[in-house]
C-alpha cells in the first residue's frame, strides 16, 4: 500500500514538474517574461500567506517599506550591490540567532529575492531564463539519482530527504552544464554550490518554523518557495557578475 502511495506521488510530481518546465519554455519563446515573473511573486505571497510568514500589521508594515524604497535603489548599482549585502546579513542572523523575528527577517530576505528578479529581468531575459533552467536542471537530478541511489542523509535534522548521491551527482552535472554554457569553471562550481546552500538555507527555515512546505499549490511539489529555494543566493551571485 505504501509502494503504491509513494508511485503516485512520484508520478504527481512527475506531471506537475513536466507541466511547470513546459509552461516556462512556451513562456520563453512567447517573451511572456513579466508575466512569469508576476506570477512567481504572487504565488510567493500566496506561499508566506499561507505559512503565516504574513500574519498581522508588522508584516504588510515590511511590505509597504520595501514598496516604497525599491524603485530608489533599483537604478543604483551600488544600492544594489548593498541591498544584497543586506540580505546575507539577514540571513546570517537566521541562520545563527534565531529570535521571535524569524518570520520578518524571512519576509524581508523573501523580498529582496523577488526584487533581485526584477533586477535580472531588466539586464537579461535570457539570464532570468537561465537561473529557472539551472535551478530546475539541478533539483531534478538531485531528486532522480537520489531516488535510485539513495544512500546516506547528508543534513536529516534540516532535510530528511537529500541524500549524498543525489547532491553530489547533481552538483556534478550542474557545474558540467554552466561550464559548458561558457561560465568561468571556478564560477560555475561557485554557482553550483549555491544551488545546495539554498536548499538547505529555506529547510532550515521550515524545519524552524514546524513546516513540511510552504504551500501545496504545486502538488507534490510544495509552494513556489519550496522551488524557488536553489535560486536564493545563486541570483545574488548573479547579480554581482
Amino acid at each position: 500500500m505504501k509502494l503504491i502511495e509513494n508511485l503516485a506521488l512520484d508520478v504527481n510530481r512527475t506531471l506537475v514538474g513536466a507541466i511547470i518546465l513546459l509552461f516556462f519554455i512556451a513562456s520563453y519563446f512567447l517573451k511572456l517574461d513579466y508575466l512569469v515573473l508576476s506570477l512567481v511573486i504572487i504565488l510567493t505571497i500566496y506561499d508566506l500567506y499561507k505559512s503565516n510568514f504574513i500574519e498581522n500589521k508588522h508584516s504588510f508594515v515590511i511590505l509597504l517599506i520595501f514598496l516604497i524604497i525599491s524603485p530608489f535603489i533599483f537604478f543604483n548599482k551600488d544600492l544594489i550591490y548593498f541591498f544584497n549585502l543586506f540580505l546575507i546579513f539577514l540571513v546570517a542572523i537566521i541562520i545563527f540567532k534565531p529570535t521571535f523575528y524569524i518570520k520578518y527577517l524571512f519576509l524581508t530576505t523573501i523580498l529582496i529575492l523577488c526584487y533581485n528578479f526584477f533586477v535580472i529581468l531588466f539586464k537579461s531575459r535570457e539570464l532570468f531564463f537561465f537561473i529557472f533552467f539551472i535551478s530546475f536542471f539541478n533539483d531534478t537530478v538531485a531528486y532522480i539519482f537520489g531516488k535510485i541511489i539513495k544512500g546516506p542523509l547528508i543534513i536529516p535534522s534540516v532535510s530528511p530527504n537529500k541524500t549524498w548521491s543525489g547532491t553530489l551527482i547533481s552538483f556534478l552535472l550542474t557545474c558540467a552544464l554552466i561550464f559548458i554554457l561558457e561560465y568561468d569553471l571556478y564560477i560555475s562550481i561557485i554557482l553550483s554550490l549555491s544551488l545546495f546552500f539554498g536548499d538547505i538555507f529555506f529547510s532550515l527555515v521550515k524545519r524552524k518554523n514546524n513546516l513540511k512546505d510552504f504551500s501545496s499549490i504545486l502538488g507534490g511539489h510544495g509552494g513556489v518557495l519550496d522551488r524557488l529555494d536553489s535560486m536564493f543566493f545563486f541570483i545574488v551571485i548573479l547579480n554581482y557578475l
